[in-house]
C-alpha cells in the first residue's frame, strides 16, 4: 500500500512553492460552465478563424510533408518559417534582421519563459508597465526577477517616472536588467506608447545599460494606419529582444511565436529551450509557413482591423452611456483591450461574483498592478463577443458596479 504521508511541500523547489495561479485562468474555473457574456476572455473571436482554409492547409501539409512535419525539428525552428519571419521584421522596420537572430517558440508565453531563464537571477530587478501582461508578471517572477512598477499615462510608460525610479533603485545598490513593456495596445491598458516616448525609451536604456524586452503581440491590429509606429527593436536592435506572434492573426492553436535577439542572445535562447520542449510543433510550424505562402494572414489583416474596429466602438459607445459616475477608461487605437478605472473604494474583485451571477464576465484589475494597487481598476475585452452581446454585457456590468 502506498505511503500517504510524503511531505511534498518540503520536496518542492523554490518556485515550485511560490508558483501561484493565472487570475485569467483561474476566472475560468470561476465561471464553470455558466453562460455569460464574456467581456473577460482576451482571444481572437472564433469567427475569425480561417477554419476552412486551415482544413485544406492541414491536410495538404500532413498529406505532402508528413515524413517531416510529424517529426522532431530544429530547435530554432523550420528554416523556411524562420527566414520568412526574418522577412516581417524587416518589413516592420527592423531593417537587418536576419534567421540568426530568430527562435522559433510554442506562444510568445514560452519565449518570456525562456528570456527569464535566460536573462534574470534571483533577485534582478525588471521595471514593468503599472499595470502589465499577467503572463509577462508570472514569466519574470518565476525567472526570479523582482518587479518594480512605473505608471503609464496616454501616452504610455511616463518616462520621467521610469528615470527617477532608476535613479533611486541604482543609489540603493540593487541590479536593473531589463524593461519589459507592451508599446502597442497594451494588454491590459490598450494604451500606446508614443513615437516620442519610445525614442526616450531607447535613450534611458543606453544611458542605464539596460536591455528591453518588447512584447508585440498586437503590432498588425491597429485601427488607423497613424498607430502603426516603428518597433523598439528597429530603433535599438542591439538591446531588444523583440517578440511576435501568429496567434493573433491566425490561430492562438497553432502555438507559434518568435523571439528576436542579437545573434548572442537568440543562441542562448535556442540551448535554454532544448531544454524546454527540444523544439516547439513541426507541424503547427509547417501550417503557418503555407499560410505566409498563400497570403492567408496579410489578405486578411484589413478585415481582421475592421472586425475589432466595430466592437471597439461598441464598448466604447456602451460605457458612455452606461458606466458608472466616477469611473473613467482608455480609448485603444488597436489591440483587443480597454482598462477600465472606478471611483475610488471601489474593488472590482470584490464584484466579479455578482456580476457573474448577472450575466457578464470581466478582469480584475489588480492582478495587473505589481505594487498592490489597482483594486478599482478592471480589464475589459472585445474581441470575443458581438457588439450587441459587448453593449448588453457592459449595461449589465455596469449595474453591479453602480450598485
Amino acid at each position: 500500500m502506498l505511503s500517504t504521508n510524503v511531505d511534498y511541500e518540503s520536496l518542492l523547489s523554490e518556485l515550485g512553492r511560490g508558483l501561484r495561479p493565472n487570475a485569467i485562468r483561474k476566472l475560468t474555473k470561476l465561471l464553470g460552465s455558466r453562460e455569460v457574456i464574456s467581456l473577460a476572455a482576451g482571444a481572437p473571436s472564433i469567427d475569425t478563424l480561417p477554419l476552412a482554409q486551415l482544413s485544406e492547409i492541414a491536410a495538404r501539409v500532413i498529406r505532402e510533408q508528413g515524413r517531416s512535419a510529424l517529426q522532431y525539428g530544429p530547435t530554432r525552428g523550420q528554416a523556411a518559417l524562420v527566414e520568412a519571419v526574418a522577412g516581417i521584421l524587416n518589413s516592420r522596420g527592423i531593417a537587418g534582421a536576419t534567421p540568426a537572430e530568430v527562435v522559433m517558440t510554442s506562444g510568445s508565453q514560452q519565449g518570456l519563459d525562456l528570456i527569464s531563464r535566460v536573462l534574470i537571477d534571483r533577485g534582478d530587478v525588471v521595471i514593468v508597465e503599472l499595470p502589465s501582461y499577467i503572463g509577462g508578471i508570472i514569466a519574470l517572477r518565476n525567472g526570479g526577477a523582482d518587479l518594480v512598477g512605473v505608471q503609464q499615462d496616454r501616452d504610455g510608460l511616463v518616462i520621467g517616472e521610469l528615470e527617477s525610479t532608476l535613479r533611486r533603485l541604482r543609489s540603493d545598490g540593487r541590479r536593473v536588467k531589463c524593461i519589459y513593456t507592451i508599446p502597442n495596445f497594451q494588454n491590459p491598458s490598450g494604451v500606446t506608447l508614443s513615437m516620442e516616448r519610445r525614442r526616450q525609451l531607447v535613450e534611458v536604456a543606453e544611458e542605464f545599460d539596460l536591455l528591453i524586452i518588447e512584447d508585440d503581440a498586437y503590432f498588425d491590429l491597429y485601427f488607423d494606419e497613424e498607430a502603426r509606429l516603428t518597433p523598439l527593436a528597429a530603433l535599438c536592435p542591439e538591446r531588444v529582444f523583440y517578440l511576435g506572434t501568429f496567434s493573433k492573426v491566425l490561430a492562438p492553436g497553432l502555438r507559434t511565436a518568435y523571439v528576436c535577439a542579437p545573434e548572442r542572445l537568440s543562441a542562448r535562447i535556442e540551448l535554454a529551450k532544448e531544454g524546454a520542449d527540444l523544439s516547439s510543433s513541426v507541424l503547427d510550424q509547417a501550417i503557418v509557413m503555407e499560410a505566409i505562402r498563400e497570403g492567408l494572414i496579410e489578405n486578411r489583416l484589413a478585415e481582421l482591423r475592421r472586425f475589432y474596429e466595430v466592437r471597439r466602438v461598441a464598448m466604447l459607445e456602451a460605457l458612455e452611456r452606461f458606466a458608472p459616475a466616477g469611473s473613467g477608461w482608455t480609448k485603444p487605437a488597436g489591440g483587443f483591450f480597454i482598462l477600465m478605472h472606478l471611483a475610488e473604494g471601489i474593488d472590482a474583485g470584490q464584484r466579479l461574483e455578482r456580476a457573474i451571477a448577472n450575466g457578464v464576465a470581466y478582469v480584475p484589475g489588480e492582478s495587473f498592478f505589481v505594487d498592490g494597487t489597482g483594486q478599482n481598476t478592471l480589464r475589459l475585452a472585445y474581441s470575443k463577443e458581438s457588439p450587441e452581446k459587448i453593449a448588453d454585457g457592459v449595461d449589465r456590468m455596469c449595474r453591479v458596479l453602480a450598485e
